[in-house]
C-alpha cells in the first residue's frame, strides 16, 4: 500500500472512532410555530434537536418558538412527546431572557429560579439528557464580586437536574474571558456540569478586544486570534466541554449565527481541539434568518458538517 494511502486510511479510521458527533438543530427558526420547527429539523433528518423551554407554542413574530412547561396541559405535553419521537438525542436551551438570579429584589431573583427550575422539569419531562445555562451577565459589575453567588446558584440547578438525570452545559458568552470563564466552569466540580462552547461568543471576550480594533476585524490575523480564543477554551476545559453550537460569523461585523457562507470559523483546528479534548457531545447548529431561507441555510450547513464529519 502506499505510504499517501495508508496515512489517508489511518485518519480516515481514526476520524471515523473519534468523531462520532451527532449534528443537530434548535428549533430557534422565528416566524415559525414549535410543531412546524420540529417538523422542519425531522424533514431535513436532523438526529439531535434543542428545543427552547420558553415562549410559546404558537407562531410570534421576531420570538423562537418554544413552550413554558407549567403552562402546558396533558394534550399538549403528549403532542410535544410524540413530535419528538423520531430524534436520538434531545437537548434544552434554559430560559434567559428577561432573567436576573442575580437581583437584589428578592421577588425578581425568586422569578427567575423558579422560571429555570420549570424549564429544567420540562427538560427532563421531554427526555433532553443535556440542558444549556445561560450565565448571568454584570454590566456594571466585575464578575468576580458575585463569584460566590455564581457557584451557589448554579451549584444548586446542578442538583436539581441531577436529580432528573440532565447534565447542565454553561455556554460561553460570560464571563468575559477565557480565564474568568474556565475559571466559572472550574469552580463547580460536579459531574454534571460542564460548558457548551459557542463559536460565536467569544468576539466580546476582553482576550480579543483588547487586541483587536473594530476596523481591524476582518484581516487573517484577527479572525485567527478569535478562533484561537475558541481553542483556548477547549483546550483549557477538556472533558468538561460537553457541548457546541455552530454556525457561521460575519467577518466585517463578528455578528454570530450566520448561515455557513463566510468560513470565518476554522472548524478544521476546532475539531482537531476537540479531538484532543476527547469531545463526546453533539454538533447543534444556531442560525438566524429569513424564515423563508431557513431550510436552504439548515440544508447546506447540514451538508458542510456531513461532509467534515464524514
Amino acid at each position: 500500500m502506499l505510504r499517501r494511502t495508508w496515512i489517508t486510511a489511518a485518519a480516515s479510521a481514526l476520524y471515523a472512532r473519534g468523531r462520532n458527533w451527532p449534528l443537530g438543530c434548535n428549533t430557534a427558526v422565528q416566524g415559525y410555530g414549535l410543531f412546524a420547527a420540529i417538523e422542519l429539523l425531522r424533514r431535513l433528518e436532523f438526529p439531535v434537536i434543542e428545543i427552547h423551554p420558553m415562549g410559546k407554542p404558537e407562531p410570534v413574530p421576531k420570538v423562537f418558538p418554544g413552550f413554558q412547561f407549567d403552562k402546558l396541559d396533558a394534550a399538549d405535553k403528549r403532542k410535544i412527546r410524540a413530535a419528538l419521537r423520531p430524534f436520538r438525542l434531545v437537548t434544552t436551551h434554559l430560559p434567559y431572557t428577561g432573567l436576573n438570579w442575580l437581583s437584589p429584589d428578592p421577588a425578581i431573583r425568586a422569578h427567575a429560579v423558579r422560571t429555570i427550575d420549570t424549564a429544567l422539569d420540562g427538560s427532563a419531562y421531554f427526555g433532553a439528557k443535556l440542558a444549556v445555562l445561560h450565565p448571568q451577565p454584570l454590566p456594571n459589575q466585575p464578575w468576580i464580586d458575585r463569584r460566590s453567588e455564581y457557584v451557589d446558584g448554579i451549584g444548586r440547578w446542578a442538583s436539581r437536574a441531577a436529580s432528573l438525570g440532565v447534565r447542565i452545559a454553561i455556554e460561553t458568552g460570560f464571563p468575559l474571558s477565557v480565564k474568568d470563564f474556565t475559571d466559572l466552569v472550574g469552580a463547580l466540580p460536579m459531574a454534571n456540569i460542564g460548558a457548551t462552547i459557542d463559536v460565536g461568543h467569544q468576539g466580546r471576550f476582553t482576550d480579543l478586544t483588547s487586541r483587536v480594533p473594530p476596523e481591524d476585524r476582518a484581516k487573517p490575523e484577527s479572525i485567527r486570534a478569535y478562533n484561537d480564543t475558541t481553542i483556548r477554551i477547549i483546550e483549557t476545559l477538556g472533558k468538561r466541554v460537553f457541548h457546541l453550537h455552530v454556525h457561521d460569523i460575519d467577518p466585517d461585523t463578528w455578528v454570530e449565527h450566520k448561515p455557513m457562507v463566510h468560513g470565518f470559523v476554522d472548524y478544521p483546528r476546532i475539531f482537531a481541539a476537540l479531538d484532543r479534548a476527547g469531545y463526546r457531545g453533539a454538533l447543534v447548529l444556531e442560525i438566524g434568518g429569513d424564515p423563508e431561507k431557513m431550510p436552504g441555510y439548515l440544508t447546506a450547513a447540514r451538508d458542510k458538517f456531513k461532509a467534515w464529519l464524514r
